[in-house]
């Protein structure tokens, strides 16, 4: 479900601006760079949730490790490609929605990790886990979707 969530998402953020002929290439590959930073994002969220759906928890200890690391890079590499022509939105819109997966990966995926693991029955603390999981996941494609559409309509139109 996750993982259908963010694919659908960054497809069309991506379909969007690569559909665009307005033979302006700068926003595009501007676009493109960003997109392809957070398309990164869609191996972990695969892999961690093969690991937790098999109940390995050893493996999605290791995924959201991998996945922590290649968070900051990711963050790193959106700080790097800066603004687009003094237009910061697209940039912090994908910056904060890095910030809120490395927020779920630094700190609700080892709880319910270890919640699972230990096989603590804690309905209530799992479901605020799997809540904050899913809104961050939601947060993440809505931010990003809002400011793709916005940097489309004004830098290729």
């Amino acid at each position: 479900m996750i993982k259908q969530m963010i694919t659908g998402v960054l497809t069309v953020a991506a379909l969007t601006m690569s559909s665009c002929g307005s033979g302006e290439k700068d926003p595009v590959a501007y676009n493109n760079s960003i997109i392809t930073v957070i398309n990164g994002s869609e191996k972990h969220v695969t892999d961690m949730n093969a690991a937790m759906n098999s109940s390995d928890y050893t493996k999605a200890e290791h995924v959201r490790t991998a996945w922590e690391k290649s968070l900051n890079d990711d963050i790193k590499k959106v700080e790097d490609l800066g603004d687009f022509k003094g237009d910061a939105t697209f940039q912090k819109a994908v910056l904060n929605g890095l910030n809120g997966y490395k927020k779920i990966v630094t700190e609700d995926y080892p709880k319910l990790i270890e919640l699972r693991k230990n096989k603590t029955s804690d309905a209530a603390t799992e479901s605020t886990l799997l809540d904050n999981i899913n809104k961050a996941f939601e947060n993440m494609g809505n931010g990003v979707n809002k400011a793709s559409a916005e940097f489309e309509s004004k830098y290729t139109s």
